[in-house]
């Protein structure tokens, strides 16, 4: 099984950056709102008598977090421009599609809910996040298009090498080894691989998908599934492998660029625009017209 998946890493990659631009705990829950709006009352606590007003915590909060949440808000402007520019949306249910399959990734609501707390953030923090992200990534899928020449040169380059050569992988999720054996006769018996996955996986996020991982390589699982799907030959469907996740049977089909070109396009982008984003960020701000005067 791989130790994690696109989805997964997207979800760190959004914390850190959250993190790292400084919207931590601070804001998770908060309904504050600028002085002088809404019908919240003036005093938002007191203290043996003594007055916190609204207008005092929005100032402290203006003055330890502002010029982050401005240079964030900046950011995803400059981003929705640009999307705007090449035609590109992101619609609420493809957000909410996401969301969940994140949450599937980290084993479900509870351990996803956990891992956001760990940097203080909210659900709602990490939706905005991620929209953004969803939106650049598409704009950069477009831009990043390859020609087949160069899709061609990519997998070939990618194929050379035992450390970089990729493999296309399914596997059956079970607690016990008699579970896999006895799904593993089923298969040799003729059953249907992807039905017994989506029937019979512990693996939910694979499961759904008919036990499919995609493409992996060389330290992409852990060591007892590496070994054995790269053993496998085309087609080959594995006797039960156990490892810390449980028992698997695995399946494994040797790359061939006319047949996997759509398979192979995905991970060219997605390498192509993981690379890309952290820079073209930066470059979208450098060729922008800002002001920001909580910067100054």
């Amino acid at each position: 099984m791989a130790n994690g998946n696109n989805r997964a890493t997207i979800a760190l990659a959004v914390v850190a950056t959250l993190v790292v631009a400084g919207l931590g705990g601070y804001f998770v829950g908060s309904s504050l709102q600028r002085p002088g709006t809404g019908n919240d009352p003036a005093v938002v606590a007191t203290v043996n008598g003594e007055q916190i007003t609204r207008d005092e915590v929005h100032q402290k909060l203006m003055t330890y977090y502002g010029a982050a949440v401005v240079d964030d808000m900046i950011l995803t402007r400059l981003v929705d421009q640009e999307a705007a520019r090449a035609g590109v949306t992101v619609t609420d249910a493809e957000v909410e599609e996401e969301v969940e399959a994140t949450k599937a990734a980290y084993g479900g609501d509870l351990y996803f809910s956990w891992a956001l707390s760990q940097y203080g953030l909210s659900e709602a923090q990490f939706r905005d996040m991620l929209r953004r992200d969803m939106v650049a990534t598409a704009v950069l899928r477009q831009q990043l298009q390859p020609d087949d020449a160069t899709l061609k040169a990519y997998f070939d380059e990618m194929q050379s090498a035992e450390q970089t050569r990729k493999i296309k992988v399914r596997h059956i999720l079970v607690d016990t080894e008699e579970k896999a054996n006895e799904i593993k006769a089923r298969l040799d018996a003729g059953a249907d691989f992807a039905q017994l996955a989506q029937a019979e996986s512990k693996d939910t996020a694979s499961a759904a998908k008919g036990g499919d991982l995609g493409l992996i390589g060389k330290g992409d699982t852990v060591s007892e599934f590496e070994a054995a799907a790269f053993a496998l030959s085309d087609g080959e469907i594995s006797a039960p492998v156990q490892s810390t996740y449980g028992w698997h049977i695995i399946q494994a089909y040797q790359l061939h660029f006319e047949q996997e070109k759509q398979t192979i396009l995905e991970q060219y982008l997605n390498e192509k625009v993981s690379a890309r984003l952290g820079t073209w960020y930066s470059e979208l701000r450098e060729n922008a017209q800002i002001t920001n005067t909580l910067a100054q």
